[in-house]
């Protein structure tokens, strides 16, 4: 329909959610990580992310493109605190925050990353992961009814909570990382290349999740991948970045019909064509 957005939101409703304040806002935000050191010379930093300027929404998802080595996986690290060496302002429902300091913050915005085994303790089974979570974030909640609805949530079947991390599926175990993540009640999740490890047809089904949890719970979601292709019928927004720096930003529609920026392009150009049925 005509009036339909790539992802299946009415135009007017897109267009809605700019007069939404933002839940995350970052300002000239840079990255440095520390390069070699030698006894004799002073340590050197090389810089991963410059000047980087976004604004977040709940109910959007913005899409982080770029290929290895871009600096879109550090800028989700340095939201969540787990890079040392950064400035700029990073701004959660118009409060300064320091990502150094997120214990206020912790249950407010949640990575999940893309090794969805090592994200996981090999030594605990499924259930009593995201139990723990619950307990520590919500003693009075009842636990068994809280991890029931999660499972159904995700559409993870209970019966995958009495298995071990290595006994499931790639797809069933990025399920149980959101079911954990989402077991805190953020107003926000950083997806680091979930998808990219999972075969095409799982890739769809976890999208479909996350499109999901945006429009029912009004979640924001930060979504980066190396493949453009990935957010094009999916995220709202797109960022696509290049060498640390944002070289183009818009909503997902333009972005796919009238790229500004060659390196855009050359991305748009590698994506395989559709084979018409």
């Amino acid at each position: 329909s005509p009036n339909q957005s790539p992802t299946g939101l009415s135009l007017e409703t897109k267009a809605g959610l700019k007069l939404i304040k933002p839940v995350l806002e970052l300002k000239n935000v840079s990255t440095y990580y520390p390069g070699k050191q030698s006894y004799f010379k002073k340590q050197k930093f090389n810089q991963a992310n410059y000047n980087i300027n976004l604004k977040l929404r709940p109910g959007e998802i913005h899409a982080i493109v770029g290929e290895s080595g871009s600096g879109k996986s550090t800028l989700g690290n340095t939201i969540v605190g787990l890079v040392d060496d950064f400035e700029g302002e990073f701004i959660f429902q118009g409060s300064n925050y320091n990502p150094r300091i997120m214990s206020d913050l912790r249950s407010e915005i949640q990575i999940i990353f893309q090794d969805s085994l090592s994200s996981l303790n090999p030594r605990m089974k499924i259930g009593t992961a995201i139990i723990d979570v619950i307990k520590h974030h919500h003693p009075n909640t009842d636990v068994t009814e809280r991890m029931d609805e999660l499972f159904f949530k995700v559409n993870l079947s209970i019966i995958t909570a009495g298995k071990y991390p290595h006994e499931l599926s790639g797809g069933q175990r990025q399920r149980a990382c959101i079911a954990r993540a989402l077991a805190v009640e953020p107003k926000i999740l950083i997806c680091d290349e979930i998808v990219s490890a999972l075969d095409v047809s799982v890739q769809a089904k976890i999208l479909n999740l996350l499109l999901r949890l945006v429009e029912e719970d009004h979640l924001a979601i930060l979504f980066t991948t190396h493949d453009l292709h990935v957010v094009e019928s999916f995220a709202h927004h797109v960022v696509v970045m290049k060498d640390g720096k944002i070289v183009e930003k818009g909503v997902t529609k333009d972005i796919f019909t009238n790229p500004q920026n060659a390196y855009t392009k050359t991305l748009l150009q590698s994506i395989p064509e559709k084979v018409n049925s």
